[in-house]
């Protein structure tokens, strides 16, 4: 009857010790996600902001009406605005959908053809683009945020910038978990992974153990809501994924992964003693069980 008692008390010692650090990993893997999720959507969304704030100001100057001065010279102006804010692409746009310089009389490119130019043409609301190739290279990643002139492009034309993703890994690349930006279709577009550029969401997520919902429900969760958590099993790690709309009608999102894995170092000392408790609990029934054995001997 006393090893049973002892053999009932170290099971529920031992559970102790499991459980313990299986909540401690799980309350790590979500706060170390979240946080870094929220700053590095802190980050993003600020310099996006700022950026589009920048446009609508430029946009409402009388000299940027098509009448008021020739476009190389609005695109000298502009010149200066990049100066003073640091960007390095800040350029006007005729209502034929032209691209201005300042070392250039004529549209040295024409964006007529781009989606979002397009739709600027129509709404007349603020255009914020995902990832491209860019640049005379063809190589360059960067984003577009562009707006219309006096709100209205179709009889004004537009003004852009140009965000580089460089600026937008260095803001990821800053965060303690593995931190991608998503596009609107939940692509990955930006992140210190090369190999994961262009891979969306559902494929990352396709084939493994979600727990408590389908996979269709999170892709809604991630388009609908502001910001959530993902647990799943990445293999045989529990992974949680965090995840943060950008904001600003951009359709961006933070997603945020952090693994049983990533919380091992952490709280290894956690670990060390759980362990260390497990063993001890062994040694204290195996021991109880042969003292047990002898004093029935002797008894006998």
């Amino acid at each position: 009857m006393r090893t049973k008692i002892r053999g009932i008390c170290c099971v529920a010692v031992i559970l102790c010790f499991i459980l313990g650090p299986c909540i401690g990993f799980y309350r790590y893997c979500s706060m170390a996600a979240r946080a870094s999720c929220i700053s590095a959507q802190g980050q993003i969304a600020k310099n996006l902001e700022s950026t589009l704030n920048l446009l609508k100001v430029i946009s409402e100057e009388p000299w940027m009406l098509p009448e008021d001065i020739p476009y190389q010279e609005k695109a000298e102006r502009l010149d200066h605005y990049n100066e003073i804010w640091g960007y390095q692409m800040i350029r006007t746009v005729d209502t034929y959908g032209g691209v201005y310089r300042a070392d250039h009389e004529e549209a040295v490119s024409n964006l007529n053809s781009r989606e979002y130019i397009q739709n600027l043409w129509v709404t007349n609301e603020p255009q914020i683009t995902d990832v491209f190739l860019a640049g005379a290279d063809g190589k360059t990643l960067n984003y577009t945020v562009a707006v219309a002139v006096a709100g209205d492009a179709g009889n004004n034309g537009a003004v852009f910038a140009a965000i580089y993703d460089s600026e937008v890994r260095r803001a990821l690349s800053a965060q303690p978990m593995h931190t991608i930006l998503l596009g609107k279709k939940q692509q990955c577009m930006s992140g210190n992974d090369e190999s994961l550029l262009g891979v969306n969401l559902e494929s990352r997520l396709e084939g493994k153990k979600i727990f408590g919902e389908k996979l269709e429900s999170v892709l809604l969760r991630v388009k609908n809501d502001d910001s959530g958590t993902i647990w799943f099993l990445d293999g045989f790690v529990p992974t949680c994924y965090a995840f943060r709309n950008v904001g600003l009608d951009s359709g961006w999102t933070i997603l945020t992964s952090a693994s049983y894995v990533d919380a091992a170092g952490e709280l290894m000392p956690v670990i060390i003693i759980s362990v260390t408790g497990i063993l001890l609990s062994f040694a204290y029934f195996y021991i109880g069980k042969r003292t047990d054995s002898k004093m029935s001997g002797n008894t006998i």
